[in-house]
């Protein structure tokens, strides 16, 4: 073939410009949705949630306890109330209606595999009542996955969560624990608040907390300063007698044991050594100053938009639905084989002169009459 003498001309480059366009197009148009990782236990989660959902919205109808229909719009039944005597602080009800979608246990299903957890490995487990709805997505992904929890609970909960002195979280618990679904209970519970201990409720409130202890048989946590309180919570994570490490811990809304006496606020998701805003007297800062990865829910609506989950949704989506669950992906093959088509066009674009071979036979004779040829 001829060889390329000079610059490559105008002509050549744009129908290389365009070959290399044709081919971009037939790769994008080559997406196609495939299950994403760890799909079987995602799917297996998220129903055995709304399961759970199901039964808790039975048991309180039950037990004639009305559903607000306009700050539940969605009827789930896991929308407390704005005050009562055990709610502990004020917060969010449309991060509250954002929790109750059942695809939330995919989303945990998904953290707890980064977190490196696997079948039969042992997970801490703390919260309080604030998110019926993320508690059960949690135990419905610890289900999924085969895993072993650990839970202690603070008792009381921010607004619109478990709230309701004749149902709290403690009662949700064994209501699902009782039905088969989620054999789940706390090894141990404070009463939440201010230290853990109850501060910042009237007696009243603190004698509905206890009243809820008994009826359920937890054992309490009893400590007079919050240091107590997180040294307890450990040996109850992890006694000296196991052996067993703990593969993650699992932090839920703001206990203030497991968030300790801080000002800055940490961050949602995945937690290591280096965060150390949060390396304080606080049973994360202890979980990760050991080495155990800590998953850290807080800001529920932020969580959600990183994984595709929608905002408070005037309708919760179906199971399964989401890119938790489905993957657009492109054809790597496909691709591969464009990169070396295009190396090798222009491979033959750099060193030979195509355009000779475009011009008619009398012309390129001339060319050759010309250089002597």
């Amino acid at each position: 073939m001829r060889l390329r003498q000079g610059k490559v001309g105008k002509s050549v480059l744009l129908a290389f410009a365009l070959f290399c366009v044709v081919l971009f197009l037939i790769e994008v148009n080559s997406i196609r949705n495939k299950r994403a990782g760890h799909y079987d236990e995602k799917v297996t989660a998220a129903n055995t949630a709304q399961q759970a959902f199901d039964i808790i919205k039975a048991s309180r109808e039950s037990l004639g306890i009305p559903i607000d229909e306009i700050n539940d719009p969605n009827r789930t039944g896991l929308i407390g109330y704005q005050f009562s005597l055990i709610t502990s602080g004020r917060n969010d009800l449309q991060s509250k209606l954002t929790s109750t979608n059942p695809n939330f246990a995919a989303l945990l299903v998904e953290l707890l595999y980064r977190c490196g957890v696997r079948k039969d490995d042992l997970v801490a487990i703390g919260w309080n009542g604030s998110y019926p709805a993320l508690n059960i997505a949690l135990l419905s992904a610890v289900k999924a996955l085969n895993v072993k929890p650990v839970i202690i609970t603070s008792l009381t909960a921010s607004m619109w969560g478990a709230n309701d002195p004749k149902y709290t979280w403690l009662d949700m618990e064994r209501v699902l624990n009782q039905a088969g679904i989620l054999q789940y209970r706390s090894a141990a519970a404070s009463l939440g608040g201010e230290d853990d201990n109850g501060q910042g409720l009237s007696p009243e409130g603190r004698a509905i907390l206890d009243s809820a202890l008994l009826r359920n048989g937890i054992t309490k946590i009893n400590a007079s300063t919050l240091d107590e309180q997180i040294e307890k919570r450990l040996d109850i994570y992890q006694p000296e007698s196991q052996n067993q490490k703990l593969a993650a811990f699992v932090n839920i809304d703001r206990s203030a044991s497991n968030l300790g006496d801080i000002i800055i606020t940490p961050k949602t998701g995945i937690l290591s050594r280096r965060d150390n805003k949060i390396m304080e007297s606080s049973l994360i800062g202890r979980m990760l100053a050991k080495g155990i990865p800590v998953i850290n829910i807080l800001d529920v609506n932020n969580l959600a938009e990183a994984y595709s989950l929608p905002i408070a949704p005037a309708q919760l989506p179906k199971v399964g639905k989401g890119k938790l669950f489905i993957e657009p992906r492109y054809s790597v093959n496909i691709a591969i084989v464009f990169v070396i088509v295009i190396i090798i066009v222009l491979f033959f674009v750099i060193r030979y002169d195509l355009e000779y071979y475009l011009l008619p036979r009398k012309q390129q004779a001339e060319i050759k009459r010309q250089e002597g040829k």
